[in-house]
């Protein structure tokens, strides 16, 4: 897969792109999972839509280990990724990009790191705390607390001064 891409060029050309990034060169993803093995399988195409803007459409899959937050324990994680995205030209007219796509910025030579927005984009497919399912937690679900709070919580607490009423009020 190319790392940077001109999406208005590979528009122009109908490109289509299928291949793949190994998980060690993408270096923030591989820090947010348990392991750098493995890949990011990608499909893109690039195309003109019906308003004739330049579109990227991105299909990207990959399986990673994460952490269970609930038991600590490694945990797969299927991340699925598709998305509509269209460059930020000049000629762009936000309002009337469609809802579901995303607009990405291009550098000054109209080329969009295409690995760090692919990177971006399943990082923000990682569940903010990822968890077993309740039957396959090592933490059975007869020893999860929902809410409940011990009786000294509970308790008022003391005051921190009236250590000092008892020094100015000697018995």
């Amino acid at each position: 897969m190319p790392v940077e891409l001109d999406p208005v060029k590979s528009a122009q050309k109908r490109s289509d792109y299928n291949g793949i990034y190994r998980l060690e060169d993408l270096t923030r993803l591989s820090e947010a999972v348990l392991s750098d093995s493995g890949q990011v399988d990608v499909m893109l195409k690039c195309t003109y839509d019906e308003q004739k803007l330049p579109v990227m459409l991105i299909n990207a899959v990959t399986d990673v280990d994460v952490t269970c937050e609930r038991c600590g324990q490694p945990m797969p994680l299927h991340i699925e990724l598709a998305a509509t995205f269209t460059p930020k030209t000049m000629r762009l007219e936000e309002d009337l990009v469609p809802s579901n796509y995303a607009i990405v910025e291009v550098n000054d030579y109209g080329l969009v790191d295409l690995r760090a927005l692919i990177e971006d984009e399943l990082m923000l497919e990682i569940p903010l705390v990822p968890k077993h399912e309740v039957e396959n937690c090592a933490i059975k679900e007869q020893d999860m607390v929902w809410g409940e709070l011990d009786k000294a919580a509970y308790e008022k607490p003391s005051n921190p001064f009236d250590v000092l009423k008892s020094l100015k009020n000697p018995k």
